[in-house]
């Protein structure tokens, strides 16, 4: 469990790799990514015919994962249906494929990731308490970086020789200066975010120079913990105002998400998750708002 950003995948890959199953495969899927229409098929495999456009039989990620790891990322969005088949998958060793009649073991070690709170997801109903007790044999909890604030320099440096490597470049410095003011920074998006910014601070920065305080982008100030609720109040105030509610409940879900937009500088990722939404139920509802159009 942890923050977006924290490094999620990464900390899966190093269990991974450092494992007796080390030889084996390592593979990954994010369910918030995957139509929940298709993530059965991407986890346990179809057959020929199974459903339309299935033209030919394909193995799903547990069977690719058999001796090896199996990560499922932002597990707490995984649908209810198919929660109850990755039981029975863990406490048999048995799936089958989409269509098929017949049975297959498999053998591998599972990791879940989420950033979001479990045990509310089981009180509002959309999240198996059952299959949260059988995944948390092994918990772990990744600190938020601002909870890790020494880590930051040597981050800084590793992605600016990432950055180098990629985009050969001669060196790049980090200055006392910089590192000083990465240090003030909150990072609500972790590490990832860090890397984003590392990232553009070298595009800005001469080859040969270090990287000055000004290349950094400015921070994106946090709205205030009641801009939100000051919104409701306003719209509260106006409700006699309204006269079509349909049109009053669409201008407001059009305002908040311009306001999450705004508050991480266009990131869609990070104002989903602060929204409780998939990136792609976002996506759909900028499309749907034409929050799109300039």
């Amino acid at each position: 469990q942890g923050e977006t950003g924290t490094g999620k995948e990464l900390v899966a890959r190093g269990v991974h790799e450092v494992s007796a199953r080390s030889d084996g495969p390592f593979m990954a899927i994010n369910c918030a990514a995957i139509p929940e229409s298709l993530l059965e098929a991407e986890l346990f495999g179809h057959v020929k015919g199974a459903f339309s456009g299935a033209e030919r039989s394909r193995e799903g990620l547990f069977g690719q994962a058999d001796g090896g790891t199996l990560f499922l990322d932002e597990i707490g969005d995984m649908p209810l249906a198919l929660q109850a088949k990755l039981l029975r998958v863990l406490e048999s060793g048995r799936y089958r494929p989409l269509g098929g009649d017949d049975e297959r073991r498999v053998d591998l070690r599972l990791v879940a990731a989420t950033h979001q709170p479990l045990h509310r997801r089981i009180r509002e109903g959309a999240f198996r308490a059952d299959l949260y007790y059988r995944l948390g044999q092994f918990p772990l909890t990744l600190p938020a970086l601002r909870e890790r604030r020494e880590d930051i320099p040597a981050l800084a440096r590793a992605f600016v020789d990432d950055f180098c490597r990629r985009e050969g470049r001669e060196d790049i410095g980090l200055g006392r200066a910089v590192l000083r003011a990465l240090a003030e920074r909150d990072f609500p998006g972790n590490v990832r975010e860090l890397r984003n910014l590392i990232d553009y601070a070298c595009a800005m920065t001469r080859d040969g120079e270090d990287i000055a305080p000004e290349a950094l982008p400015d921070e994106t100030p946090a709205a205030p913990l009641d801009a939100d609720a000051d919104a409701v109040s306003a719209s509260a105030a106006e409700q006699d105002d309204v006269f079509d509610l349909r049109r009053a409940l669409r201008d407001y879900e059009a305002t908040l998400i311009r306001q999450r937009l705004a508050r991480f500088d266009g990131n869609r990722t990070l104002a989903a998750e602060s929204l409780g939404l998939p990136k792609r139920t976002l996506a759909h509802k900028c499309r749907q708002l034409q929050l799109d159009s300039p």
